[in-house]
């Protein structure tokens, strides 16, 4: 397998970089770390002309905290900064051990925070070679009219799988992008569409440019699990992520996103109404444990039994929850 050939772009501003990605339209495509686009380039899911690096963008690779004590963290810093960064781990350590859940060093030193978010969905009818997608109809993802996953689905099931996401989510992280031109802040899980086929809009030029993470309160905790077969490498095939604030040991807040069951981070709301007011009982701990259960539907589209995948979504909330 090798790369299609393309021109390399590697603008120093986020205006020229939007320049570029408006210019060239479909036959661009905007790189970071490289570590999943190159791969889908390689199997020739990706056949760009234009190839816009993020690189050279001054400030854009760049973490620090603001008086307040909130992270701002540029797209462009490397899961391995975010893992090795005093700043990360004073003020957050649930995204720096997060981060170092990510696939391996030696990608961890090359994939980038916006990279991970922004990652495409996969499938194992989509994320194959062109010599074996040959003797396979095309599904929605590869421009088809059929899901082999969900025959009767009338939309991509592929699955979202991105780490860091479901975190920075229920820390209540927003998103510096651009965005056809325009700048523009919005809350992290605003960037997904829930479409397996495009999971961040299509033809948008959209450019993730920051990631701000409020400071934790005063008896707030986070933590993130994930399941997968290889333990030094792997996608999560399921994921949970937990935010809890207490006063006095009673529950003032609390919110669970899912990763690797969905086109999407799955938020589930149910369970703030569930634990508020509460203490964090073994009997609540189940409650909320059974409803991440009945949020997560994964489907035969990965790895592993999606059976298991949706058990191990029980086992890691009451993991995180008991811890």
């Amino acid at each position: 397998m090798k790369l299609s050939p393309f021109q390399y772009h590697a603008p120093t501003s986020l205006s020229g970089c939007a320049r570029l990605l408006q210019s060239y339209g479909e036959e661009a495509v905007l790189a970071a770390g490289g570590t999943e686009l190159f791969v889908r380039m390689k199997l020739g899911l990706v056949k760009k002309a234009h190839l816009v690096s993020v690189s050279e963008i001054k400030g854009i690779d760049a973490v620090s905290v603001d008086k307040k004590g909130a992270l701002i963290l540029g797209a462009g810093a490397t899961v391995s900064a975010l893992t090795n960064s005093s700043i990360v781990r004073k003020n957050s350590p649930a995204l720096a051990q997060a981060a170092a859940l990510v696939a391996t060093t030696q990608i961890r030193n090359m994939a980038t925070l916006g990279g991970n978010i922004l990652q495409e969905t996969r499938c194992f009818y989509y994320n194959r070679s062109a010599a074996w997608r040959k003797a396979v109809p095309a599904c929605f993802k590869r421009g088809g009219d059929v899901c082999h996953v969900v025959p009767k689905g009338k939309k991509c099931f592929a699955v979202y799988q991105g780490d860091l996401a479901p975190l920075l989510i229920v820390l209540g992280s927003t998103a510096t992008v651009f965005r056809n031109g325009k700048q523009e802040e919005t809350p992290l899980e605003n960037l997904f569409t829930g479409d397996g086929k495009f999971p961040f809009g299509k033809g948008e030029g959209l450019v993730l440019t920051r990631v701000h993470v409020p400071p934790m309160e005063k008896g707030a905790s986070a933590a993130y699990r994930k399941y997968r077969l290889r333990n030094g490498m792997d996608f999560p095939l399921a994921g949970v992520a937990i935010r809890v604030h207490r006063r006095a040991d009673i529950i003032d807040d609390l919110k669970v996103c899912l990763t690797g069951v969905s086109s999407a981070p799955v938020i589930v709301s149910k369970v703030s109404g569930l634990a508020r007011g509460k203490g964090l009982t073994p009997e609540l701990i189940a409650l909320i444990a059974d409803a991440t259960y009945d949020a997560a539907h994964p489907q035969a589209n990965l790895e592993g039994d999606p059976r298991a995948r949706r058990f191990m979504i029980r086992v890691m909330a009451e993991e995180i929850l008991n811890q």
